[in-house]
Parts: C-alpha cells; sequence; structure tokens
C-alpha cells in the first residue's frame, strides 16, 4: 500500500465519531480514502451506518497532513503501521467483528498465523493468582505459545514479566497511544517486551489512556488469541470484559476456579458456572484448541522434577497453588519443622515452591 494511501485511512479514522466498522465499510465501497473525502453529501449517506452529520463531519475535514505526520513520527520511532489489508495484519484479529483498521507496533514484527492463549485478571490480584499466573505463562512458554496481556498492573504485568524471564513471546496490547508507557512503573516491561515480542496499539501517537479506550482494547486482546485465561476478576472488571468478548468472537474462554468467598475469584466463578472451562493447569488449553493451531507446538509433558531428593518429593506432593502455612505441611507431610524449613528454602532455590508472607508456600 502506498503511503499517500496509508495516510488517507489515517485521516478517515481522525475524523470525529466515525469508529473502524464505518472506516472499513466506506473504504470497501469508495476503494479509496481520497475518494471518500471527495465524495458527496449524499453519496456518503447511502452507505449504511453514515447519517447526514457524520457525513457533514467527513466533508468538513480538513486535517489532510495528520495522517502523513503519523506516518513519519512511526518512521521515527522505529513504529511500524499495519493496516487491516496488509498481508501481515494477524488472521485471528482479522476474523472477529470489528478488527481494528490500523495497527501502531513497536518490536517484533506482527506474523499472520500466530498461535496465541490471552491471559488476563485483576489488578489486584491475591498470592494464589499470582502462583497461578506464573503456572499458566510457564506452560504456555513451554508449548512455544504467545501469550497476550494488556500490560496493566496486577495479572497483566506478571504474564508478561514471566514470559520475557522465560525469554517466549508475548504481545502487550494498549489502551493508549504507542508512544505513551501506561502505568507508568511498567517503562522497563515495555522496553523489555519490545526487545523480545510486540507492543500493539490502534490508538493515534499521544492518545491518553482514557478510560473509555480500555474496552476497545480488551477485544483486541481475545481477538489476537485462540482462548483467554481469566486468573482471578471480581464481578465488575476489564478481564471480565474481555472474557465477554472472547464469547463474542466465539473463542474458548478458561476461567481459575477460587474459593467462593474470595473477591477476586467471583468473576471467575461466574464464569465457570456459565459455561466456561474450570483450569487447573495449562496442558488443559493446549488439548482444548489443538485442532486450532496453526503451527505444530511442543507437547505439554507433566512436569517431574527429576533434581528433587526423596524428602523434596514428599513435601511436593503436599502443596498446590493455594497458600498453605508451613505448619499445614508439616502436619500433612510427617516431616520435623526444622527438617521442612530447611528443605522449602532449598526447593525455593531450585524454583519448585514459592515462600510468600507469614510462613506460607505454594508450589511453583
Amino acid at each position: 500500500m502506498k503511503k499517500t494511501e496509508r495516510a488517507q485511512i489515517i485521516n478517515l479514522l481522525n475524523v470525529p465519531k466515525i469508529g473502524p466498522q464505518r472506516v472499513r465499510n466506506l473504504l470497501a465501497h469508495f476503494e479509496h480514502g481520497e475518494n471518500v473525502f471527495n465524495a458527496s453529501k449524499k453519496e456518503l449517506c447511502q452507505r449504511s451506518g453514515v447519517d447526514i452529520g457524520l457525513a457533514e463531519a467527513i466533508l468538513k475535514y480538513k486535517d489532510f497532513g495528520f495522517g502523513l505526520e503519523q506516518i513519519e513520527k512511526a518512521e521515527k520511532k522505529n513504529v511500524t503501521i499495519y493496516t487491516i489489508w496488509d498481508e501481515d495484519y494477524p488472521l485471528l484479529l482479522k476474523k472477529i467483528y470489528d478488527p481494528p483498521v490500523l495497527l501502531y507496533t513497536i518490536g517484533q514484527p506482527l506474523k499472520k498465523e500466530e498461535d496465541a492463549v490471552a491471559i488476563v485478571g485483576t489488578r489486584k490480584l491475591t498470592p494464589y493468582g499470582r502462583s497461578m499466573t506464573k503456572a499458566i505463562t510457564a506452560d504456555m512458554n513451554a508449548a512455544q505459545i504467545t501469550v497476550v496481556s494488556g500490560l496493566a498492573r496486577g495479572i497483566d504485568t506478571i504474564a508478561h514479566k514471566e514470559t520475557v524471564k522465560n525469554k517466549s513471546r508475548t504481545i502487550g496490547v494498549l489502551g493508549c497511544g504507542i508512544d505513551v508507557v501506561y502505568p507508568a512503573e511498567n517503562r522497563k516491561l515495555y522496553q523489555d517486551i519490545c526487545a523480545a515480542g510486540t507492543i500493539i496499539s490502534e490508538f493515534k501517537f499521544g492518545t491518553k489512556p482514557n478510560a473509555s479506550n480500555f474496552p476497545q482494547r480488551n477485544r483486541v486482546i481475545s481477538g489476537l488469541a485462540h482462548a483467554t485465561v481469566v486468573v482471578e476478576a471480581g464481578h465488575k472488571s476489564g478481564a471480565m470484559l474481555t472474557a465477554f468478548n472472547a464469547i463474542d468472537q466465539n473463542r474458548d474462554v478458561f476461567a481459575v476456579p477460587g474459593r467462593a468467598t474470595d473477591a477476586q475469584s467471583k468473576g471467575t466463578n461466574r464464569l465457570i458456572r456459565n459455561g466456561a472451562f474450570p483450569l487447573e493447569w495449562g496442558k488443559q488449553i493446549i488439548e482444548q484448541i489443538q485442532p486450532c493451531l496453526f503451527n505444530t507446538h511442543q507437547p505439554l509433558q507433566e512436569k517431574i522434577d527429576l533434581h528433587l531428593s526423596d524428602e523434596e518429593r514428599i513435601l511436593l506432593k503436599c502443596l498446590n497453588h493455594q497458600p498453605q502455612h508451613i505448619d499445614e505441611i508439616v502436619s500433612t507431610s510427617g516431616v520435623h519443622l526444622t527438617k521442612t524449613l530447611t528443605l522449602l528454602l532449598g526447593m525455593e532455590l531450585k524454583g519448585a515452591v514459592i515462600q510468600l508472607s507469614g510462613k506460607q508456600f505454594v508450589r511453583a
């Protein structure tokens, strides 16, 4: 696509209240952005979704240099702008009801056929949520499945960080401009993802992280993935909206079950009641989405820690992803308290367990 044509698409998207779906409809009929701006009010109103007010807004639009300015900024900042008509535009995203017309990206190139799973959840995660996110993410990394999330605090951040740590591919989808880091404390993570994965936004440069942007962002997170995993979420949260988007997009939804009394499990338990797959380990995801995958992936085997001693194996069998106090572990295992603490310290160094506050432990 020529630079001028790409600029006209950007111009058209910048017309107030037009939206990506109307832009696609207009370009399907008029073929080029320039033809849309040169059309008469009557011709524009004949297209679905275009009323007199929008037709007048299109015809009054004068900032034709805006698109070229955006392209020049992209070139200076090493940002690639994809349109929905480009060959490498993600196929899974293209199949949703309302795919973005434009994607601003930085980092590694997008792939047309990319096997990905979205991992999302609350910003106010619990130790249980942290542990489950790490375990599920590690399984996706081992299977070479790309992890998609929203770069938000909490579950999103853990999913991205673990993937980066495991030297695997992750995609961060923003609810602001590609040049705006939000939240600010994730600047280092943003840079790490750019080095090994991809940051995506459909918003123009400089767009602030307004609350109204995030529902729009959420449909892209689920749209890029074969399935969406909700680790922890309250009744009303962005993660729940992402799950509902996935359902609308005819994609699988998995939810990590939690205790009925936990506020951060209210949403996930609700999803399970309404038909989401209850998720205990990552292998379930691979088995479910296997028929849809574009590529052959490394099968997930049951994890057997051959480097653990017999005594360490006994303790490991007593642990799961629910936090357990040291006294409970001692009681279940029958191993002396001092010996248990020594073994757990060694197991933590080996990456088999995670120690939480209050002398609580979970399986890694």
